[in-house]
């Protein structure tokens, strides 16, 4: 047996020893580690979309109209309201249709609302304001815009109006029947 190779057998002992020793150590180090309570983080999301909803809305009763009476001169007011319940910062648009019996000529733009008794109408407007200067429609020009600053509900009074009976469009007096009128205009709130 050459020197070298006696070297190289010893080195290979030592190491094999040293390691007998220091293996059974690092594995039972090993097996400590993974007993050991082991921790990691989950991340948790959601996402909430911008929300609104119609809580409720009151409808609006015009009550007697007499165009030949006590309205022919005055127009009859009358006021209901929408109530609208939106999640903070969401922007929300709030329109009056045309409602279920338009004249011709009706457009988001110009709604022309008229109430119906059979084959009679009754014109009437829907405003914005307690002057009934400001129509309420379904147009970007003629909505109502609102943010909401809380999840509070909040309310819009709808200002309706039935023009005098001399200002009436010409033919309407000659077709009105006794009666009851009703029209049904939908409320849309989008966001």
């Amino acid at each position: 047996m050459t020197f070298s190779l006696i070297l190289k057998r010893l080195i290979l002992g030592v190491f094999l020893t040293a390691a007998g020793g220091v293996l059974p150590l690092l594995m039972a180090q090993a097996a400590k580690a993974q007993t050991s309570p082991q921790t990691a983080n989950i991340q948790i999301q959601a996402n909430v979309n911008a929300a609104c909803k119609i809580t409720s809305t009151q409808d609006i009763n015009f009550g007697t109209y007499d165009p030949l009476g006590a309205h022919a001169t005055t127009a009859l007011d009358a006021q209901g309201q929408v109530i609208v319940k939106c999640l903070p910062s969401t922007q929300a648009t709030i329109k009056l249709e045309q409602g279920a019996n338009p004249a011709t000529g009706s457009s988001c733009t110009s709604p022309l609302r008229q109430m119906a008794n059979n084959t009679a109408r009754l014109p009437y407007g829907l405003y914005q304001d307690s002057a009934r200067s400001q129509v309420w429609g379904c147009d970007t020009s003629n909505d109502v815009e609102y943010t909401a600053s809380n999840a509070s509900p909040k309310a819009f009074t709808i200002y309706g109006r039935i023009p005098a009976g001399d200002t009436l469009p010409s033919g309407t007096l000659d077709q009105l029947q006794p009666g009851a009128y009703t029209d049904s205009v939908q409320v849309t709130v989008s966001f």
